[in-house]
């Protein structure tokens, strides 16, 4: 098993991957959002009969994909906002916790097995660099997502969305919007 690099990341040497590593983690972000977001569309695909919504980044009117059941738009502007809707009418509480969970399960599965390979694979420095930035991404949409709180306003949510944490708990409290 391999935990050291070769490379001093603390150390004159090492900051200008480490810069490259916070530049990768603003690229990826976008793409991070979308694994997160996929959890979600998933677990509605299966547990639903409803159209499906997927949406990463700001709305441009134009669908990446639109199909008789399935939307899905994607932007890199915004890219840090995410959203699944579906029509939750007529499925249970089992379900709707399922649907919650997909996504911060699929952000945290993803820097598991990407954190998993960087300890145990010897990679070139710069696909090393691009691992730790993918997995600082996944990392940092599920943390954010489990926190049960109300994010960063958006034109859609001018209070800001609630987290999937924050939806999880107004679910088992028998909260509807959490007002």
């Amino acid at each position: 098993m391999n935990l050291a690099s070769s490379i001093d990341y603390l150390s004159v040497e090492g900051l200008p991957w480490v810069l490259m590593a916070w530049i990768g983690l603003y690229v990826f972000q976008p793409f991070a959002t979308l694994i997160h977001e996929l959890g979600h569309f998933w677990t509605a695909f299966i547990l639903t009969k409803e159209p499906i919504t997927l949406t990463v980044g700001r709305l441009n009117g134009k669908p990446l994909y639109e199909g008789k059941r399935v939307c899905i738009e994607f932007s890199l502007r915004k890219s840090s906002c995410g959203n699944t809707s579906y029509c939750d009418e007529g499925i249970g509480l089992y379900s709707k916790i399922l649907i919650i969970l997909g996504g911060p399960s699929f952000s945290l599965g993803m820097s598991c097995l990407i954190g998993w390979l960087l300890l145990n694979t010897v990679l070139p420095v710069w696909v090393e660099i691009a691992g730790i930035s993918w997995f600082c991404a996944n990392s940092l949409a599920f943390i954010r997502a489990s926190l049960p709180s109300r994010l960063r306003p958006t034109e859609q949510f001018p209070e800001g969305p609630p987290s999937d944490g924050l939806q999880l708990l107004w679910l088992l409290s028998g909260k509807d919007s959490g007002e």
